[in-house]
């Protein structure tokens, strides 16, 4: 059954999916748990984004193939009757403690489902038709967010229209609150393009570069070549300084391990690199951003210390937060920049401990692969200083495909050797 599943599956349609990963297009759903001082908080309302409803076949596929394997499964189940107890009842307890249990139920909703999205990319990860299709959809997806973002840029304004259809949020620079930056004397309106930020823009097209940088199967050089220089484009015109330095890093590290002869090439490169640095460290947007950064931080570290062993409950750090007072004259209410004590404060110290171990365990897959380990440096650089990538439904989305489809080929490559 599953194997006709997949049959059935259409390029068109896995191409159309990786479209619209760029798309933030939702219903947000606002109840009483979604209000804080009786301001409404996005990341406290329950939503249902276009990609959900484009994700289902793949989340029945993936339960196919679980049922076709519940023999595995249970036999696995039975090797690891132990740790697997642990973690529902770490889980159990992080339910029964939470601060809202809604919130905790849609966010525990949302694991299950990146879970399953993974482990159906997983599965069909090395389809060479699966993986073409994945690439031309980011690829025309990255233009055409290239093109919105340079508009925006320009316009110092969104554009609205068909890009409302893909997420795009009405702004100008005029709206208080908005991501600016300094260059030069210059103010810019710093480009969402269908993105909730700037950043996250950055991030976003930071992972995809650094994911085509590194793959051999991609034999059109056009294509290759067509991909990295639009990613490259978009980390450097969302401003986010915490990317392009990642995004030196990258390739600093990738030239290092992939050492040329050309010492031209090598002395460019790397004055390249100097360049982006010091266009990076000239940037200047939000003068107070420092200051909310630390004061997030310390608050985390609070948060931490109070709940220790069961977390404020998945999807209810902003509820703790909530009750320390603001230093700020405007609203600003935002989970800490670090998805490391993020993930700390709402799962609490045992269960996260019992996660980065698995993930530790993991250290030679990452040394011994440079396709894997890039990737990992991406999301581990900018996940110190930034929460999108477990926040954010497109961050979240491409992070599980990719790191789907990177696992797969290396599972297969194992296996091959």
């Amino acid at each position: 059954m599953y194997s006709r599943f997949i049959r059935t599956i259409s390029p068109l349609y896995i191409f159309l999916f990786s479209f619209f990963i760029i798309s933030q297009l939702g219903k947000h759903f606002f109840f009483p748990f979604s209000y804080l001082s009786g301001i409404r908080i996005d990341y406290l309302a329950p939503t249902i984004y276009f990609t959900d409803i484009l994700s289902i076949p793949f989340i029945i596929g993936c339960l196919l193939n679980l049922f076709k394997q519940k023999s595995v499964i249970k036999q696995w189940l039975q090797q690891n009757i132990v740790s697997v107890s642990l973690v529902a009842i770490l889980f159990i307890a992080n339910f029964v403690f939470s601060l809202s249990k809604p919130l905790w139920l849609y966010y525990f909703a949302r694991l299950l489902q990146a879970a399953l999205l993974f482990l159906f990319f997983r599965s069909i990860g090395n389809q060479k038709r699966i993986y073409s299709s994945l690439i031309w959809g980011l690829l025309l997806g990255g233009v055409l967010e290239l093109i919105l973002s340079l508009f925006q840029l320009s316009a110092r304004h969104s554009l609205q229209g068909f890009w409302y259809f893909l997420g795009e949020r009405s702004l100008s620079i005029f709206t208080p609150g908005i991501a600016k930056a300094y260059f030069m004397g210059v103010e810019f309106l710093r480009p969402y393009g269908t993105f909730s930020h700037p950043n996250s823009l950055g991030g976003f097209y930071l992972l995809i570069y650094t994911f085509i940088l590194t793959q051999k199967r991609i034999t059109n050089k056009f294509m290759k070549t067509a991909f990295l220089f639009v990613s490259s484009a978009l980390v450097l015109i969302s401003f986010s300084r915490s990317a392009i330095i990642t995004y030196v890093v990258i390739n600093l590290f990738y030239l290092a391990r992939n050492m040329v002869v050309c010492k031209t090439c090598i002395l460019a490169k790397v004055s390249l690199a100097l360049v982006l640095i010091v266009f990076a460290l000239n940037i200047s947007g939000d003068l107070n951003s420092f200051q909310k950064r630390t004061d997030f931080f310390e608050k985390s570290l609070s948060i931490i210390a109070q709940k220790p062993f069961s977390g404020t409950g998945i999807g209810s750090y902003l509820i703790a937060q909530h009750h320390y007072p603001q230093k700020f004259s405007t609203f600003f209410e935002q989970p800490v920049h670090n998805i490391f004590l993020l993930l700390i404060a709402q799962l609490g110290i045992p269960l996260c401990t019992l996660l980065f171990i698995k993930f530790y365990q993991m250290k030679k897959l990452l040394i011994e692969n440079l396709y894997i380990l890039l990737p990992a440096l991406c999301v581990f650089i900018t996940g110190n200083v930034d929460h999108y990538w477990i926040t954010l439904p497109q961050n979240l989305l491409v992070l599980v495909i990719i790191s789907a489809i990177l696992i797969s080929y290396e599972t297969k490559t194992s296996r091959n050797r």
